[in-house]
């Protein structure tokens, strides 16, 4: 194996360094188109275009706009040449440019008439807004550089066409502002007039000031002003609008059984210029005002240095244990032949999209970008299938482990190539980033190793180490941004280094977690969705390329994973469940895209389109598993999670499921009752936790394992105290995002008769509790009992806490009565019956029902029920239902479209007492008439006098 293995990395090694050679050679003799964005102004042409035009360019194609952000047409730049068709201002057809670029300077012809624009502006910054007029220019301005005319600052007023020039509380001048167009005569600070134009887009006017006196206009930049605390205000805002939209297409993704995460990236696009900016532009520019988003790039990139620290603080290197020859050619494979792929296409795509001179750090992005795995994403996807205890995930999860360092330090190298220029500065960069990771290694690595100690001793991360840790946090960002290989890397080499101490990660994660997560995170999302305008992408040749990315991307990295698995001797289907995992980029990739356009490594057309490959690889992720293995035979089943039961327990048993830590001895205090009833029952103590929330973004798996390591101790101490009382009992603790399917299955394998758990109502309404707990009332073939209770309650079942019923006759309230009954029994509670006169349910006489059933009751349990009757109305309801314990109502088969009815609906919303929703199962109960049809048999008192499941007339 030994000999095989070497060949394979000599042969690996060969291809790699044959395809750099011949990639970078050709490379360097490639050229991208020539940079021609930034600002002209119009010398000749002026009459089509206006008399400034702005220029935004994604390598050979071309964005004109005008200067006040009117959108003139696209156009083509090859070999010097322009040539494209552009609409003119004053409206009419489209008409053909035809230009050549010169100096600083492009000359030619648009609509059939002489062409001039000489290059004034430099561009903004990649991914920056584009600039849109402001419908009103009303407001105080400071001008740079300082105008002679005017001064230092002005104020415009006048929120329509007509603007007035004030200075000193006085008017100095006249002007018109039409379509971003300003002009006019003001009067300058030493009583001359001068003529004044100039062009609005988004909170600044760029001003042309013409005197007399003068022998050149001024050429100024008029920038709003707005009071710091306005500014916070609009940022305020703007960071609620990201939250809301980012929760929302989370939960709504997730519902489709996709990651969370790539909802909120998905709302982040939704935000920006590809919808919002393109439908509805006025209200994007009121949400996100120019002003406000640096604001939103500096918290952005603030989370995004914690989300590296989170997940450098994920990565661990243990994983690797007992199978690193294996993980190691999945991981290399995986990350060398995509990134081999992604130099290839280089070439061809720097050609037609490439931003600048550097071909080098351009072939390095792309080959990252075709390459990286994010791991949080398949992290979270082995713990939903339930692989991580599996061969195949923990071989899935280990590989991942390595790319994404791998991946990393791959980023570094781009980045610092990238920023360095030359090759004496790439290989200066390079050594001081191994300095840097040296010194965190073997120096501070030390130091914060002293923290696990801080913990044990305390329990908790002290405050002081806290700070120390965040504080370290920043400073590794600040060297390695100040070294060129980007602020990130730091961040994410000070969580590596962090010690691994399951305690002190969940108690430094959580911390962190809830504010990266769920604000900053994304606002980096929305971040990268303000710099997304998919609307780039519209002509065939870069549709096609992006089909043609994405289609690389996916066979690169799918056959260079497969191939390497089925090498090591996998099974094929085996080896393309590793394909289909490793194939995930998520976030990751968005990180690296963003370094990249940050960099001005790609254009903003490219950033598009590789921002929609990172979201269709991730997306493609779980269906293509799905369709490899439909019946999770490569994921760990429920009932692996169970012990299994000591001799001589009983046959039946009862699941209790609480879904909240505080729901378990509410849950306990009625299921211990049924548990002793005839015949004995088993109780199965299941906490199944959620998974954790940011699992998603980070993978969270030491948060994941902490937190089942709590409740596995919590259940184990439940059930030695049942154990004692004379109860059996099993009990078992895991994590699981399709809870309410894990307990249904759960039921159908353990001879199940009855499931107990606790839920919630839903925020909106006062309904039966939906989520996993309308899975399992849908779903469970047992019976289910749903415990609705405030946080505070207790339930003390006995001679002064009745247990009240609402009774209409139903087969679901006979299910609700028998439970009640056994309740009663084992407590020694009463057992009351409550009916309301005139029942308009039913059909029959309140009275005389629940005598019946009382007799029935009195009869099989031997528990005398009091019949209660109450007046139609809910006041009369709910006095009739003062000072009950327990409300035990039962849910019709339809409870999801009929409700509760009357009676029940208003006891269920306003009654203060917990209550127990029951519904029935499969089988027929012993309480109800023969004339009735009847499924629920959870536990039959008929069993004491002569079988399971006897019936009995009324």
């Amino acid at each position: 194996m030994k000999k095989r293995l070497t060949a394979y990395y000599l042969v690996l090694a060969a291809v790699t360094i044959a395809v750099a050679v011949v990639v970078f050679t050709a490379g360097g003799d490639t050229r991208a188109a020539a940079p021609i964005a930034g600002g002209y102004d119009v010398a000749a042409g002026a009459e089509c275009l206006g008399p400034q035009v702005d220029i935004r360019q994604s390598g050979q194609f071309l964005d004109l706009r005008g200067g006040d952000g009117v959108a003139l047409g696209r156009a083509r730049l090859v070999d010097g040449r322009i040539s494209g068709d552009i609409r003119c201002r004053g409206g009419g057809g489209e008409e053909r440019i035809e230009a050549t670029l010169g100096e600083r300077q492009i000359t030619g012809q648009v609509a059939e008439r002489p062409l001039r624009a000489d290059f004034k502006r430099e561009p903004p910054e990649p991914g920056q807004q584009r600039p849109r007029p402001p419908k009103s220019v009303e407001g105080e301005y400071g001008l740079v550089p300082r105008a002679e005319c005017l001064g230092s600052e002005v104020e415009l007023e006048g929120g329509g066409e007509a603007v007035h020039v004030v200075r000193d509380g006085s008017r100095r001048g006249d002007l018109v502002y039409r379509d971003g167009e300003l002009s006019g005569t003001v009067q300058c600070i030493d009583g001359s007039e001068a003529t004044l134009g100039g062009q609005a887009s988004n909170r600044q006017i760029t001003l042309r000031i013409t005197s007399a006196e003068a022998p050149a206009a001024e050429r100024v930049v008029a920038q709003r002003r707005r009071e710091f605390g306005g500014t916070l205000a609009a940022f305020f805002i703007a960071v609620a609008i990201v939250m809301l939209v980012a929760r929302l297409a989370g939960a709504g993704v997730a519902k489709l059984g996709q990651p969370r995460v790539m909802g909120e990236v998905l709302a982040g696009i939704c935000l920006g210029p590809t919808v919002l900016g393109a439908f509805l532009p006025d209200i994007q520019r009121v949400l996100f005002p120019s002003d406000v988003i640096p604001f939103i790039g500096v918290a952005a990139n603030l989370g995004l240095i914690f989300y590296m620290f989170l997940v450098g603080l994920e990565i661990d290197l243990s994983l690797l244990r007992g199978r690193i020859a294996q993980t190691a050619i999945i991981s290399n494979t995986g990350v060398v032949i995509p990134m081999l792929a992604g130099l290839a296409i280089a070439i061809p795509t720097y050609r037609l999209l490439g931003p600048g001179d550097s071909f080098a750090a351009f072939a390095l992005f792309m080959g990252v970008a075709m390459s990286i795995t994010a791991f949080p994403v398949l992290a979270r996807i082995l713990n939903e299938r339930r692989m991580l205890t599996r061969p195949l995930g923990a071989l899935a999860l280990a590989s991942a482990a390595i790319d994404d360092v791998t991946a990393w330090f791959l980023i570094a190298l781009a980045t610092a190539v990238a920023v360095a220029g030359s090759l004496a500065g790439v290989v200066q960069t390079i050594l001081l980033a191994v300095a840097f990771c040296a010194v965190m290694g073997l120096g501070v690595r030390r130091i914060v190793a002293r923290a696990s100690v801080a913990y044990d001793e305390a329990g908790r991360v002290p405050v002081t180490w806290i700070t120390a840790i965040f504080a370290g946090v920043l400073l590794s960002a600040y060297a390695t941004e100040q070294i060129g290989i980007a602020l990130i890397f730091g961040a994410f080499v000070m969580g590596t280094i962090m010690p691994r101490h399951a305690g002190l990660t969940e108690d430094v994660t959580r911390r962190l977690e809830d504010f990266v997560v769920l604000l900053l995170l994304p606002l980096f999302f929305a971040f990268t969705g303000l710099r997304t305008n998919v609307g780039l992408l519209d002509s065939p040749e870069l549709i096609l390329m992006t089909v043609m990315l994405i289609a690389v991307a996916i066979a690169c990295k799918f056959g260079g994973t497969m191939l390497a698995s089925r090498f090591i001797g996998m099974s094929w289907r085996e080896s393309a469940v590793i394909g289909a995992l490793m194939n995930t980029r998520g976030l990751t990739e968005l990180i690296v895209l963003n370094l990249a356009l940050e960099k001005g490594v790609i254009s903003e057309a490219l950033f598009a389109s590789l921002v929609l490959l990172a979201l269709v690889t991730t997306f493609l992720a779980g269906p293509v598993l799905r369709l490899l293995d439909p019946k999770n035979q490569y994921g760990a089943p429920v009932e692996d999670e169970l012990p299994p039961g000591p001799a001589g327990a009983p046959d039946r048993s009862i699941v209790v499921a609480p879904q909240t830590e505080g729901a378990q001895p509410l849950l306990l205090e009625l299921a211990e009752p049924l548990a002793r009833s005839q015949p004995p029952r088993e109780l199965i103590l299941a906490r199944i936790l959620p998974l954790p929330r940011a699992s998603g973004v980070r993978g969270a798996l030491q948060t994941q394992q902490a937190l089942t390591a709590e409740a596995a101790g919590a259940v184990e101490r439940s059930r030695g105290e049942l154990l004692t009382r004379g109860v059996t009992a099993r009990g078992m603790a895991f994590t699981s995002s399709t809870a309410g399917e894990d307990l249904a299955r759960l039921a159908e394998l353990e001879d199940v008769d009855l499931i107990l758990l606790d839920g919630r109502r839903p925020l909106l309404g006062g309904g039966v509790p939906r989520g996993d707990v309308g899975v399992v009332l849908d779903t469970a073939p047992c019976d289910v009992a749903v415990l609705v209770a405030r946080e505070d309650a207790t339930i003390a079942l006995g001679p002064d806490a009745p247990i009240l019923v609402p009774f209409g006759g139903f087969e679901h309230d006979w299910a609700a009565l028998e439970l009640a009954a056994w309740l009663a029994s084992a407590s020694g509670a009463p057992l009351r019956l409550l009916g309301r006169a005139g029942e308009p349910d039913s059909g029959r006489d309140a009275g005389r029902l629940l005598a019946s059933a009382s007799l029935l009751v009195q009869r099989f349990v031997g528990v005398a029920a009091e019949s209660v009757i109450s007046e139609p109305g809910r006041d009369a309801v709910l006095r009739a239902a003062e000072g009950a314990s327990l409300l035990v109502i039962g849910l019709p088969d339809d409870w999801r479209s009929e409700g509760l009815g009357t009676t029940r609906a208003e006891i269920a919303a306003s009654a203060p007492a917990p209550i127990l929703f029951v519904r029935r199962g499969t089988l027929r109960g012993a309480l109800a008439p023969r004339t009735d049809v009847t499924r629920f048999n959870w536990t039959s008192p008929a069993t004491a006098l002569g079988g399971r499941g006897g019936e009995t007339t009324g």
